[in-house]
């Protein structure tokens, strides 16, 4: 038996996986740029729906969205968008025409044009998409939670295998990118594994029949989030005929069946009554298909087509985010390879010495059942693929049974350790879990977007703050001024932001003058052009940095010297009044900050 100080050591070890999951989670969900997780824009507007026609949306040809799907998860995620007027459509999503997977040509990897209102401080739509992706880091942290109490029900002496298996779920980067998109991939994480813990927690105490409720309610709760949720109640039906023929009791089958059945029929039985009105079959399987005619497949499954299943289900299972289009190093997959490979090298190590045979009977059945959960959702897998394209070889879809998965890979690696080298091995391994967890979101989701106009908040750390208008267009918000005299140059970087979309685009003047007002050297360019963000392409409230490098003359006198600067049409010539505070006070600004020569 374990020390009750061992015990509160490992609580407070749990606290602070989950504490640090939840940080993780808030990175991801930031640094991932709106509508950039897979479809994240039909989960998005099915909760809006709810919202503004309260009512459920209907599958209809031609619409590709997320009607097909059960309400629980839309309905949670509703409840957290209540305080935002949802008829506000700052940062409402604007599809991309050169989205790789948009069907139009395109090869660029984001499906959504990005620009500064949809960023921090949110408002509008993109606030409330943000709660929505709030509410599934929550349900993301519960299925971390829950994983950890099926180790420790499991080992109850062996508190670190759950406290592994929690880390391994926790700082899995894929499941942190889903868990910070809006998704309801996370309520069926959650429920799926509560209906793991549920039952296990059965097998101790098999007469309760109220115990089969709770496993009842688990079930209703993925049926009503994911119809692929029918695959858990279909195992844990499976585990139910077997333990009653173990007790060779039908009573005990009938009442446990009917414990787990009528909350499923009470909770669930709604949506499939709703389902033959509409559709005319309890599913909607008939209109499903005809919506999604395009990701049918058109030819059998090939055998060779298996390998490359399984190869996109295992990476996209640990890391491949957006909307499957960007992938990580290849050093990170070969990791997660090797780590899966010892894994099962450790089971085997377990086999072969025979470390099973030293289980409890508990213990024993309860990895069985474990077993059964992941074998019946990969079969459930194979099956799918029979019927629809490489769209469905995402490994999030392996994310049901993410707890039990983890569970093995946690046994099977603790196995071969030494116990006096467990613990500072352990943490090792889990620092570099977290490392791993903190390098993707930097290092590989945000360099992937290349965006053009600056986040809302960074007009915070802007050195000169100004309130310049530029005709009807555009605001000078503020300006940072760099000297470097070794080569010798200047750069004045400014800071505009769009009034409205400009209908030109317009050209900015930077002219470096001495104490006369003189010319004595400048630099002209659109800007943004140069990041392919001419003016033009601004939306409302995109801030742009624009920075002019101007070459100082070498024969430039001592004095000194002030920038000027105007906006102007470079096919005309014509440039556009400038007013402060709504009073027009010329052509152009001098700004304040001077430099010596």
């Amino acid at each position: 038996m374990l020390s009750r100080r061992s015990r509160t050591c490992a609580y407070l070890l749990a606290v602070a996986l989950l504490l640090t999951f939840v940080v993780l989670a808030v990175i991801y969900s930031f640094i991932t740029p709106n509508w950039e997780s897979p479809d994240e824009v039909g989960h998005f507007y099915y909760v809006y729906h709810l919202m503004t026609r309260h009512t459920l949306p209907v599958q209809r040809l031609e619409e590709l969205g997320q009607a097909h799907q059960p309400p629980l998860y839309y309905m949670i995620a509703a409840i957290a968008t209540l305080p935002v007027d949802l008829s506000d459509i700052t940062g409402a999503f604007k599809s991309n025409p050169l989205f790789m997977w948009g069907g139009q040509g395109g090869n660029e990897i984001n499906a959504a044009i990005h620009i500064s209102d949809e960023t921090f401080p949110f408002q509008g739509q993109a606030l409330a998409l943000h709660l929505v992706r709030g509410v599934s880091l929550l349900m993301g942290m519960i299925t971390v939670m829950l994983t950890i109490a099926i180790g420790w029900e499991i080992f109850p002496d062996r508190l670190l295998i759950g406290l592994m298996a929690g880390a391994l779920v926790a700082f899995n980067p894929q499941f942190l990118f889903i868990s910070g998109a809006a998704n309801n991939d996370n309520l069926l994480a959650m429920a799926a594994t509560g209906a793991w813990w549920q039952t296990l927690r059965i097998l101790k105490r098999r007469e309760q029949w109220r115990q089969w409720v709770y496993v009842g309610v688990w079930i209703a709760v993925a049926i009503l989030t994911k119809l692929s949720g029918l695959v858990i109640g279909a195992v844990l039906g499976l585990i139910l005929l077997i333990s009653a023929i173990q007790r060779r009791s039908l009573r005990f089958f009938i009442q446990s069946a009917l414990a787990i059945t009528l909350p499923v029929v009470l909770i669930t039985g709604w949506w499939f009554i709703r389902n033959q009105m509409l559709y005319g079959d309890p599913l909607g399987w008939t209109m499903f298909q005809k919506v999604f005619k395009a990701v049918l497949r058109d030819s059998p499954l090939q055998l060779g087509e298996l390998r490359h299943f399984f190869s996109t289900q295992f990476r996209s299972f640990w890391g491949v985010f957006g909307w499957m289009n960007v992938w990580a190093p290849s050093w990170f997959y070969k990791g997660a390879l090797m780590l899966c490979l010892l894994g099962l090298l450790g089971l085997g190590f377990l086999a072969v010495k025979h470390r099973f045979n030293k289980l409890s009977g508990f213990q024993r059945e309860a990895l069985i059942i474990l077993s059964l959960a992941i074998l019946a959702q990969e079969t459930f897998m194979l099956k799918s693929i029979t019927r629809f394209d490489a769209s469905w070889y995402q490994g999030r879809y392996l994310f049901p049974v993410i707890g039990p998965l983890m569970i093995f890979l946690s046994l099977g690696l603790l196995s071969l350790l030494p116990k006096r080298l467990t613990i500072p091995i352990v943490s090792g391994f889990v620092l570099v879990l977290i490392g791993i967890a903190v390098f993707m979101p930097f290092n590989v989701i945000k360099p992937a977007y290349q965006i053009v106009p600056l986040p809302k908040w960074s007009l915070w750390f802007v050195p000169n703050k100004t309130e310049f208008t530029f005709g009807d267009m555009f605001e000078l918000k503020g300006y940072k001024v760099r000297l470097n005299m070794d080569d010798p140059q200047v750069s004045l970087t400014l800071y505009w932001q769009a009034v409205k979309r400009p209908d030109f685009n317009y050209s900015v003047f930077a002219h470096l003058i001495n104490e006369s007002n003189q010319l004595v050297a400048q630099k002209d360019h659109a800007p943004g052009e140069d990041r392919g963000y001419p003016p033009m392409a601004w939306w409302p409230g995109d801030i742009i940095a624009d920075e002019h490098v101007i070459k100082i003359p070498h024969e430039l006198p001592p004095g000194t010297y002030r920038f000027r600067v105007g906006v102007y049409n470079w096919a005309t010539g014509e440039q556009l009044p400038v007013s402060l505070k709504g009073k027009p006070i010329g052509n152009f600004v001098i700004l304040d900050q001077t430099f010596h020569r």
